[in-house]
């Protein structure tokens, strides 16, 4: 996989914040972050938060609006991270520094990415709609997939996963990798979906060299080999609400070519966005969508709307189109919309 070049990274000093549980800011709540235009925006998955249940929303409808909250602070993180990466002016980016310390704050306030994930989590159980694999697998079924009439388990990368357990009942013919930012169970790999390098691995497998996963993950072990698990393309790669909570639209188009990377030919793509994202948005839609997984080599197979969801399978038909790391955007945020009272999401690629 063509390596992106090295960019420099604008130095930002350690920031100790206070909480409700901790006034003074004695412990660090988020750790330093160190941004360039377009880099990876690194949320704080280390700080450890004892999230009361209560805390989380007693109803699905306050959860979920607390959640929305998150949403738009993390949007208003990456506009402002960028913002200052252009800035030259050193008092600009202090006064730039100033809104993203505020920004930060309020996310440590609600719990920071522990709490995020825990809400979500609570939002996968049955009371409030269930978790998104129980409309992919019957979908696997309708395409030929299932126990007894396949020769090896289907190889499936569960991205951003809340649980292990979300195919434990399919585990006889899908071998499940789950990882995430921020474990939240011990079944799952503390991993960056963007940091996968097949090749990678590959040529440190072939010379039988040990591959660990991410400090930090210590249910599993810090030693842990874990170089199994990519020593192949997969058969599905699930992207189930965890594109639209990057904040930065080509960061968006970056997981999904990353998913084309790590998929095998004729890999299915489950792309699961929220409703708004394509039904509400002024830069973005069903066809603008479609264009852009046509663009990346995928047919459309299936796509389902519910009350809040857009659930979308797609087939990896075709691997000949280029993709290179610093190309020029061929989809760029565009106004395609201007009703009032729509939202901004948009990927751009």
């Amino acid at each position: 996989m063509p390596k992106a070049q090295s960019k420099r990274r604008l130095p930002v000093t350690s920031q100790q914040l206070p909480t409700k549980n901790n006034p003074s800011g004695a412990r660090t709540v988020i750790p330093p972050i160190h941004v360039a235009a377009h880099e990876k925006i690194i949320i704080d998955t280390g700080a450890v938060s004892n999230v009361p249940r209560e805390k989380l929303g007693k109803s699905s409808t306050e959860t979920r609006r607390r959640i929305n909250r998150f949403h738009i602070l993390i949007k208003e993180q990456a506009k402002l991270m960028a913002r200052r990466a252009k800035e030259s002016s050193t008092e600009s980016q202090t006064e730039i520094q100033e809104a993203i310390n505020s920004v930060l704050q309020e996310m440590a306030r609600m719990g920071g990415l522990d709490w995020y994930q825990k809400a979500s989590l609570l939002g996968q159980c049955k009371q409030r709609g269930g978790d998104t694999s129980r409309w992919l697998v019957p979908k696997l079924n309708e395409l030929g997939f299932g126990k007894g009439n396949m020769k090896e388990p289907l190889k499936l990368l569960d991205v951003g996963a809340l649980s292990c357990l979300n195919y434990a009942k399919e585990r006889s013919w899908i071998d499940v990798v789950p990882i995430d930012l921020n474990s939240q169970e011990p079944g799952i790999y503390q991993q960056d979906f963007l940091d996968i390098d097949l090749d990678h691995v590959l040529d440190v497998a072939s010379n039988g060299d040990k591959l660990t996963i991410a400090a930090g993950d210590e249910d599993v072990g810090n030693d842990a080999d874990i170089s199994h698990l990519f020593t192949k393309p997969f058969d599905v790669v699930s992207l189930s609400l965890v594109v639209n909570f990057i904040g930065d639209p080509i960061k968006r188009g970056d997981m999904l070519k990353q998913a084309r990377r790590l998929l095998a030919p004729n890999g299915l793509l489950f792309l699961v966005l929220p409703l708004s994202c394509t039904a509400n948005s002024r830069y973005f839609d069903d066809e603008r969508l479609l264009s852009i997984t046509q663009h990346l080599g995928f047919t459309q197979l299936y796509v389902h709307h519910t009350a809040k969801l857009a659930y979308h399978l797609y087939r990896l038909t075709s691997a000949s189109i280029p993709i290179k790391p610093q190309e020029t955007l061929r989809f760029k945020k565009q106004l395609l919309h201007s009703a009032p009272g729509r939202n901004n999401f948009s990927i751009a690629i």
